[in-house]
């Protein structure tokens, strides 16, 4: 038995050293002597089992203390999905429970190369909140609670508590089966390192906390996921409302030109032949309306439900671009806009679908024909940016507002025209043109100012080998 530890105990209880014998005294001195032996014996071992049945009260109170506290961080995160309001109560409460002089929570970066604190309880200053951590920095310390285990220590850590001495620290890792999240530090100002039963309770205080931490992000995916599904839903419907409109239109157009053209060709009216012409265009018009778009809503859906483009050619850019650009010479010369060509004579042969590639740049042109005022110019550049071909648009003379540019590529938003050329828009082509992009593993942009819009495509330079 170790009696070191009650050291407190009066030297008159304690055992002697060695037996004492009765040689020369009478056997009632004897007698006596071993009564007192006997007596001091049994004050020592009530002493010793006071002073155990203490520690055992004490250790009874500890876990009573520490099963209450997990009981209540239990139910703070039964109760709540906020894992910052969870994980700033936990330091509070360990600092208090444990009599530390700081309890801190840092968390890792998602490529696990830096820990920041992002939760810290003191009794005292300074406060380290905010503070940065680089893993590389502290190997030994990092590499254990990295690989999930206990981290403990009486020294400081190098350049980490600078303003600290003889401190003793643990620090034992939050991780669940998918990741780790952090750490949970326990600083001390005392040499004596931290029990079994201490470690063992702080780790089931890091599993609740990994427990609070997925279950907030888990509850934030899921809000995000709700967010997406409703804002798809709002754009369906608005689709199908727009959708429904354009449609109806050109046939309640239709419907009346043929109502009519019907009551004057009755017997006994009068036809005028300039109402009866007029009335026919009405009705060529609007079925060409109709007609286109039924066509931009099968190419719609078509290019949504295939994915991998088709007819890949190898094509000389610059050469195959001219033709198509001066075919809207005349339009522009007769709506008095000034239309300008800048083609980058590096760009090497693309391969690409030209079927594709054509419609994309048509539609765009015929969006800014009908988009720039008279005496504005549209400028067509081509240029080769690292190993992507990168073609610009420009409008002089409009601007669109900025709460109005995330909208641009949504169906039938109609850019404000500012020509009078009656080319029929249904407002899926700038839609069209995303989606032909996207087809062509493409990107495209739209950004405005200074009195004008500039639609930016970048297609990857594909080899024809």
């Amino acid at each position: 038995m170790n009696l070191n530890r009650f050291k407190s105990i009066p030297k008159w209880t304690q055992l002697p050293s060695s037996p004492i014998f009765c040689l020369e005294a009478s056997p009632v001195d004897c007698i006596d002597s071993s009564v007192v032996q006997l007596q001091q014996q049994m004050e020592y071992l009530k002493i010793q089992l006071e002073l155990e049945r203490q520690e055992y009260s004490r250790k009874i109170q500890q876990i009573q203390k520490f099963q209450g506290l997990l009981q209540y961080i239990t139910e703070q995160i039964r109760d709540s999905l906020d894992d910052q309001q969870i994980l700033t109560i936990v330091t509070q409460e360990l600092v208090n429970l444990l009599s530390l002089n700081r309890c801190q929570i840092e968390l890792y970066n998602l490529s696990l190369t830096a820990a920041t604190i992002t939760y810290e309880y003191s009794s005292s200053l300074p406060q380290f909140q905010g503070l940065t951590t680089i893993i590389a920095d502290f190997p030994q310390i990092y590499q254990s609670l990295l690989q999930k285990k206990i981290w403990q220590s009486v020294e400081i850590i190098p350049g980490h508590y600078s303003n600290l001495q003889f401190m003793n620290q643990l620090a034992c890792p939050i991780f669940d089966h998918q990741s780790i999240f952090g750490n949970i530090w326990l600083i001390q100002h005392k040499e004596a390192k931290f029990g079994e039963l201490e470690i063992s309770f702080l780790q089931q205080i890091a599993n609740q906390c990994a427990i609070a931490i997925r279950q907030s992000q888990l509850s934030t995916k899921t809000k995000s996921q709700v967010k997406e599904i409703a804002k798809q839903e709002h754009h369906h419907h608005q689709f199908i409302k727009h959708l429904s409109q354009e449609l109806c239109t050109p046939i309640t157009n239709i419907n009346l030109a043929a109502q009519t053209l019907e009551i004057l060709i009755k017997p006994g009216k009068i036809l005028d032949p300039e109402i009866a012409s007029h009335l026919l265009q009405i009705l060529y018009h609007e079925c060409g309306r109709e007609n286109k778009l039924l066509n931009d809503l099968l190419n719609f859906t078509y290019l949504k439900t295939h994915t991998e483009p088709t007819n890949l050619i190898s094509i000389d850019f610059p050469t195959w671009l001219f033709p198509i650009v001066e075919s809207f010479r005349d339009v522009t010369n007769c709506q008095q806009q000034h239309l300008y060509l800048d083609i980058s004579t590096e760009i090497p042969p693309l391969f690409t679908d030209i079927t594709n590639l054509e419609k994309i740049i048509t539609l765009l042109l015929n969006q800014a024909c009908q988009c720039t005022p008279p005496g504005q110019s549209i400028t067509l550049t081509a240029d080769l940016k690292a190993d992507t071909v990168e073609l610009k648009v420009s409008i002089s003379g409009m601007e669109i507002p900025d709460h109005e540019l995330s909208q641009i590529f949504q169906p039938f938003y109609h850019i404000p025209k500012h020509s009078s050329w009656q080319a029929q828009n249904t407002g899926l082509e700038l839609v069209l043109v995303k989606t032909m992009v996207q087809h062509l593993n493409g990107f495209i942009d739209v950004h405005s100012s200074n009195s004008s819009i500039t639609f930016t495509i970048q297609f990857p330079l594909f080899s024809a080998s």
